[in-house]
């Protein structure tokens, strides 16, 4: 188990920017047999990576599906992978995520599904805190959880009731976490912002609108800044004895670019 396939589903829709990062950040990470699947469902937009790794799929779907729910219930069937990974397309992930929910997993074979019970959240890309929350963003689901059960025909709070009933194995890794859930930042709008789920789902249609992507989008993975470094100095910045695990295990695994 510990070093079979596993497959990343990226869902995504007008959001070029962080979708660049999370690419990268699947990229980044330091489990090898791995694949990511990007779905679009822009219509008009062809997404595209030139020289693409063999281990990234972009679909591009020619209509917009109804809600997120539909959406995700479509890339799993794309997926080759023993356990899947939910990859949102406007958050990031430590290059850690994938090797350590792995190593759980191999010690917890009757689980369904791995968190962790918290999670960086950053506002504007900075003012970073550590926050309790199971977020589905982080969620490692094992493929027979996936293959039996559906997500709900709905884009806002698809993820609790797929969730539901699931063997849940929530672990508290404080100085190695997963995730970080951004709010605000170039490109990134949240369909949970709206109690409404068909005005959230429109809202992107509508913001596309402005924004004017057509044709063929050529994507460059890489990310904005130095994220992990900012980390390090908001641990720093509370004397925090996990600054030095955080440099040594995340830090020191990010491939350098130079």
């Amino acid at each position: 188990m510990s070093d079979c396939l596993v497959s990343c589903v990226c869902c995504t829709y007008n959001r070029k920017e962080p979708l660049e990062e999370a690419i990268q950040c699947f990229i980044d990470q330091d489990y090898e047999n791995k694949e990511l699947i990007v779905l679009n469902d822009q219509e008009g937009v062809t997404l595209k990576i030139e020289n693409c790794p063999d281990n990234i799929r972009i679909y591009n779907h020619p209509t917009r599906f109804e809600s997120l729910g539909e959406k995700r219930n479509y890339i799993k069937t794309l997926a080759k992978g023993e356990y899947f990974y939910v990859w949102d397309d406007d958050d990031i992930y430590t290059p850690i995520r994938i090797s350590k929910s792995m190593e759980i997993f191999n010690n917890n074979k009757h689980i369904d599904i791995v968190k962790s019970e918290q999670a960086l959240m950053s506002v504007d890309n900075k003012n970073y805190r550590v926050v309790n929350n199971l977020f589905h963003s982080q969620a490692c689901v094992s493929k027979k959880y996936m293959d039996e059960n559906q997500y709900p025909h709905k884009s806002v709070g698809e993820d609790m009731e797929f969730e539901h009933g699931a063997k849940i194995l929530s672990i508290h890794i404080t100085p190695l976490l997963f995730y970080v859930y951004r709010w605000g930042g170039k490109g990134i709008h949240h369909l949970s912002g709206i109690s409404d789920e068909k005005k959230s789902w429109d809202m992107a249609s509508i913001k596309a609108e402005k924004d004017g992507l057509n044709g063929d989008v050529i994507l460059h993975p890489h990310l904005e800044q130095d994220y992990w470094q900012d980390i390090l100095n908001f641990w720093k910045s509370r004397n925090s004895e996990y600054g030095d695990i955080w440099e040594k295990e995340i830090i020191k695994k990010v491939p350098d670019k130079k």
